[in-house]
């Protein structure tokens, strides 16, 4: 990575797919190799048979008729209670589409996963379950959970990483310092920090020309591309920071 102190690739800066993959890794999972890369590999696939489908009906994730649907699909919706969402429906259904093989029967897999984000409280990468199935997947996060933990709980050769989410309160971290990168912090809250109310420095730093590295780069506009910066590397980030500003400031006054 090139900028103006020369920071070490998964030493002193890493990007946030660089963080999830690390994270992924460290509960023996595989990142998904997508344009999001925010979500693992699925880590079980279930076919939803006679038995599966009574456990989900007693969870409250029933079957239902669509006369509504233009094409030929089985749905099943989370009747339990939903999370208030003002304006928006809830998403808390899945429709499965036909097999390809002619039989007309439907492909009835649900496939159980992880999606990861951030979590500055928590300090480190929340996973949080989802079940997808073969055509459409709820959006929303209690319908995920149920399904997932439903599965999970009706099946004891689950990995131990589905029952260990299937018995918290729907989610997981894995910390900084689970990772070894106890201290890390986004390069755009270091500028913050010493930006503090100075909303001049701020608007500075987002013009791209001052800075490197850039705190808020236009370099960085991939999903995932958003650099952190290890513990150890913060102090010469300041460090080079000031020294650009008052170079930048001199240039003003000559």
């Amino acid at each position: 990575m090139k900028t103006a102190i020369d920071l070490k690739v998964g030493v002193e800066a890493f990007t946030l797919v660089d963080l999830y993959r690390k994270a992924a890794e460290f509960k023996g999972l595989k990142l998904h190799e997508s344009s999001a890369n925010d979500y693992s590999e699925p880590i079980k696939t279930y076919m939803l048979d006679d038995e599966l489908l009574a456990i989900l009906e007693k969870q409250g994730i029933k079957i239902e008729p669509r006369p509504d649907c233009h094409f030929n699909v089985f749905t099943l919706v989370d009747t339990n209670p939903q999370e208030p969402a003002p304006r928006f429906a809830p998403s808390n259904w899945w429709n499965f589409k036909t097999l390809e093989d002619e039989s007309g029967k439907f492909d009835l897999r649900v496939s159980l996963s992880f999606i990861f984000w951030v979590n500055n409280e928590k300090r480190g990468i929340v996973f949080t379950p989802q079940a997808h199935g073969s055509l459409v997947s709820p959006a929303d996060r209690l319908p995920n959970l149920r399904m997932f933990k439903a599965l999970v709980e009706s099946d004891k050769d689950a990995p131990a990483v589905a029952k260990e989410i299937a018995a918290s309160d729907c989610s997981i971290v894995v910390t900084w310092t689970d990772l070894g990168l106890g201290g890390i912090r986004r390069l755009s809250d270091l500028f913050d920090e010493l930006a503090g109310q100075n909303e001049t420095l701020k608007k500075l730093g987002r013009e791209d020309d001052v800075f490197d590295p850039s705190p808020y780069s236009p370099k960085f506009q991939k999903q995932g591309d958003e650099l952190f910066i290890a513990e150890p590397a913060q102090p010469k980030i300041f460090q080079a920071w000031r020294k650009q500003l008052k170079d930048y400031q001199s240039r003003l006054a000559a």
